[in-house]
């Protein structure tokens, strides 16, 4: 019988691979480390990747949103806690906060799972794994996970890029923190010089795979508001759709 645990905490160091030209963590990387975070407290529940994978299903991360006051530097000593919340039918909510030494909040943030069959993709009753659970009732942010609306994808590109054995994960589709890193990369480094991100959603939609072809489109919505979409210029079938807002530093 696995330990309940129902909010899992702990410490780590930034190391330097998860810092960019200024030290500072990547966006990429904040969602590489909270994904460990949620399998590892998964794992501690009885419902972890292997274990999951034993009984023929795997997770997925269909939405997030994020709030965040800053990013921690390298070197910095954080502490990471996450807790899932209660389940509906078929997604379950995973909440949550990294701190700094001092009990400062550096991050914020609510999640949306779901299990999948590995056969064939097909979404699971949460039902079936409450006993893996231990659902608390605390938010870490206000608000639940946005639904974000389509952008117009451009009817022809020729700026597009080929997934990578590099890009896949376990799961043998491209990795959630990869699009991510793919989206903040097509972010110029002169805007990203002068503005700090003060929160970011996102909307899985559909699985990238190897050798599939992906693009990038964004458009500013606001004054200090940018959605980007990636997407298949093969038939237009996005992957994923994000919402970020920034604050000028200057």
């Amino acid at each position: 019988m696995s330990e309940i645990i129902p909010i899992l905490e702990e410490k780590f160091v930034i190391p330097s691979y998860f810092v960019d030209e200024n030290a500072q963590m990547t966006v990429g990387c904040l969602f590489r480390i909270l994904q460990e975070m949620s399998n590892n407290h998964a794992r501690l529940l009885g419902a972890g990747w292997y274990q999951l994978r034993n009984r023929g299903f795997f997770w997925v991360i269909t939405k997030i949103q994020l709030e965040i006051n800053r990013l921690p530097k390298w070197e910095e000593e954080v502490t990471l806690r996450t807790w899932v919340k209660k389940s509906n039918a078929a997604t379950s909510p995973r909440d949550y906060e990294m701190v700094d030494t001092e009990g400062n909040v550096l991050v914020a943030g609510s999640s949306i799972w779901a299990i999948l069959d590995i056969e064939h993709s097909h979404p699971q009753h949460m039902q079936l794994f409450d006993g893996c659970f231990s659902p608390q009732d605390r938010n870490a942010i206000s608000q639940k996970p946005q639904r974000i609306n389509a952008l117009e994808i451009p009817k022809e590109t020729s700026d597009w890029k080929t997934v990578v054995p590099s890009d896949i994960d376990m799961n043998h589709h491209v990795n959630n923190a990869h699009y991510i890193q793919w989206a903040f990369d097509s972010v110029s480094q002169s805007f990203k010089q002068t503005h700090q991100i003060t929160d970011v959603a996102v909307n899985f939609i559909s699985q990238a795979k190897l050798g599939d072809r992906y693009a990038i489109h964004s458009k500013q919505i606001s004054d200090t508001g940018y959605q980007t979409t990636l997407y298949s210029p093969d038939n237009k079938q996005e992957y994923c759709r994000i919402l970020t807002h920034w604050k000028s530093i200057i």
